[in-house]
């Protein structure tokens, strides 16, 4: 599963597995699920997504599903 949230659209994207998108389904106002021809959920769009779950909820959210290894950062020296 992967998380991208665009802060400029304020739109929150979830990918659950990447395919041909079929049909793009209204489950709510400003959410969107996209499904392949056997309906399985390929990805899922919020849109107002810092209103809709709350900033706090949105930023613990994208934290806690942070997909990032640590071993293989760049290591940043601090210049005088």
């Amino acid at each position: 599963m992967k998380l991208f949230y665009d802060h400029i659209a304020d739109s929150l994207s979830i990918t659950f597995k990447e395919g041909e998108v079929e049909e793009t389904r209204e489950i709510a106002p400003e959410v969107n699920l996209d499904v392949d021809k056997n309906g399985v959920p390929l990805y899922l769009e919020i849109i107002g997504a810092a209103e809709k779950l709350g900033k706090e909820k949105l930023g613990e959210l994208l934290i806690q599903n942070w997909n990032y290894d640590l071993q293989k950062a760049p290591v940043q020296r601090a210049t005088a």
